[in-house]
């Protein structure tokens, strides 16, 4: 979900192309709702795209009225009340809770007093094992889950649900700068995420010849790119595959 919110949300033209819905950062993330959103967007888009072929224009300055009509409309208005909903979470859940209340008998201000809250990347979110010791066992904290193929599927599984496939003679959509800070720094400083936040198994720490490397299993990527954006080095580079792969979801 792109949970962003108002204060992150991009440029919305580029010539020849325009940011709608989930791609555009539409949603409500207070009532993780952005259907509605992305269906009054495609209609402001709609009417630009008209004009532009009316006037057989299609550069960033004859699409830049999107974002003006997307400022003059309730998309903006709704999403600026819940401007500052996530960033308080950061406090915790009652700070986070208690500003949602505030904000909604004060416009959406953060603390009911600012108009913006300050917020961090995602990824700033991991928690560093050299800086919080007692969060050790981190890298242990499944290893005793079973999965019983009813209620409970492990990862591999999952893929295969997923009906995902890749040309596995392409070159590698996955690009990672520098693989020595998977088998060092990063093992100490945040225990490989990377293997626990991939919801595919694409990213191993394996052992051969008693040394230790980073596999990367492209061929099992659904395309989320939770590895580009939560990489705690942003060292991982996800760049489109070959057309035609990927999931297609057809055995869920």
């Amino acid at each position: 979900l792109p949970e962003g919110g108002y204060f992150s949300i991009p440029k919305l033209t580029v010539g020849g192309a325009m940011l709608i819905g989930d791609s555009a950062g539409f949603l409500n993330g207070q009532r993780l709702k952005g259907i509605h959103l992305a269906m009054k967007s495609g209609m402001l888009a709609a009417d630009v795209i008209k004009d532009a072929l009316n006037n057989n224009r299609f550069d960033d300055e004859m699409l830049s009225s999107f974002e003006t009509k997307v400022r003059d409309s309730w998309i903006h208005d709704e999403l600026w009340k819940v401007r500052n909903f996530h960033q308080a979470f950061d406090k915790g859940l009652l700070a986070g809770l208690f500003n949602a209340g505030v904000g909604l008998v004060t416009g959406g201000r953060g603390w009911g007093l600012v108009n913006r809250l300050p917020s961090k990347e995602g990824y700033r979110h991991i928690t560093n094992l050299n800086k919080s010791p007692s969060e050790g066992k981190y890298n242990d904290r499944y290893a005793n889950l079973k999965f019983d193929g009813k209620y409970l599927f492990d990862k591999v599984t999952d893929v295969y649900h997923s009906a995902t496939s890749h040309d596995e003679d392409q070159i590698p959509h996955l690009h990672v700068h520098d693989t020595d800070i998977c088998i060092t720094k990063c093992v100490e400083e945040f225990g490989n995420p990377c293997e626990k936040f991939c919801p595919a198994d694409v990213y191993e720490i394996v052992t051969e010849e008693n040394k230790r490397r980073l596999q990367i299993n492209f061929s099992n990527c659904v395309h989320c790119k939770t590895c580009d954006i939560m990489d705690p080095y942003q060292i991982i580079n996800w760049v489109p595959p070959e057309g035609g792969g990927g999931p297609t979801w057809i055995n869920l």
